[in-house]
């Protein structure tokens, strides 16, 4: 089948210019910083005579802040690894000697966004299982539902990686790459004015941010990971005003519509890409 294997080819070219050498590295380099941290937290904690309070508190809190930054790398990682995925190859030619080949377009744009995707959620689910498995082997502390959180942290990325592909089959690459990256910093601010509104009660405020998180659901996919890593105490605090300020504490889980809408929202910019792509001169 045409798009499985423009998918393996994807895959191996991302093998090829050593992208996944140079990411497990860092993310080594990562887990290594993140459990030297933590036995720093854990060790001030033993010598105050209070091990129990960060396991509830300050552990919680790390954790989420981990994964937030987990996300937004995701998210940036994800746009640029896509927005050479189509563009680099027209600018190339490599895409003038496939397409005449009996490979549909569609299959072309498929086959790159599945490659990439796969790669994604596999990165997501190593790098997020090693992570969380520093942090339970150093204090102890496993959050409520880690196999949820990674599901959501990957979808944020996918979410940046299938809007990139979508830029990259009109735009040149670094283009692209910063147009997603661009669009998911808007979205990350529209959630921190999100929660300034709950705070002020500005319906306009909300109702605003409400309509650009629908546009890229990057920060309610970051939302929903954030509630699943909660423990119970962080959900009833974040239903406070004060609590409502932070962009890492959340009061409740999304609500199915959001992730019924989010579902389409992928089908409908996957299908505008390959559109997009079937009516560009290569």
């Amino acid at each position: 089948m045409a798009l499985l294997t423009i998918a393996s080819l994807t895959l191996r070219e991302v093998v090829r210019r050593r992208l996944l050498a140079a990411v497990a590295g860092l993310t080594l380099l990562l887990v290594g910083f993140t459990a030297w941290g933590l036995w720093k937290i854990a060790d001030a904690a033993q010598a105050q005579n209070r091990p129990d309070v960060p396991a509830v508190g300050t552990y919680a809190l790390v954790v989420l802040l981990l994964a937030y930054l987990f996300g937004v790398m995701l998210s940036i990682g994800a746009a640029f690894l896509a927005a050479p995925a189509i563009a680099g190859d027209v600018e190339s030619g490599i895409a003038l000697a496939l397409l005449p080949r009996p490979i549909r377009r569609a299959d072309f744009v498929l086959g790159k966004w599945l490659g990439l995707a796969a790669l994604l959620v596999a990165y997501a689910a190593v790098a997020g299982t090693l992570e969380l498995g520093v942090v339970r082997a150093v204090t102890g502390y496993v959050p409520p539902h880690p196999v949820d959180a990674l599901a959501f942290l990957a979808a944020e990325g996918l979410a940046s990686l299938s809007l990139a592909t979508l830029l990259s089959t009109r735009l040149a690459p670094i283009t692209s790459g910063i147009v997603a990256m661009v669009c998911f910093g808007i979205a990350w601010i529209a959630g921190i004015a999100q929660s300034i509104g709950f705070v002020l009660h500005n319906q306009s405020l909300i109702h605003a941010t409400t309509a650009l998180g629908l546009v890229l659901p990057t920060d309610g996919l970051w939302r929903a990971a954030a509630f699943n890593l909660e423990p119970t105490a962080l959900a009833v605090a974040a239903m406070t005003d004060v609590a409502r300020q932070s962009p890492f504490i959340v009061g409740a889980p999304p609500p199915p519509a959001f992730l019924w809408w989010t579902l389409g929202w992928l089908v409908a910019v996957l299908a505008a890409a390959v559109v997009s792509f079937a009516r560009r001169d290569v």
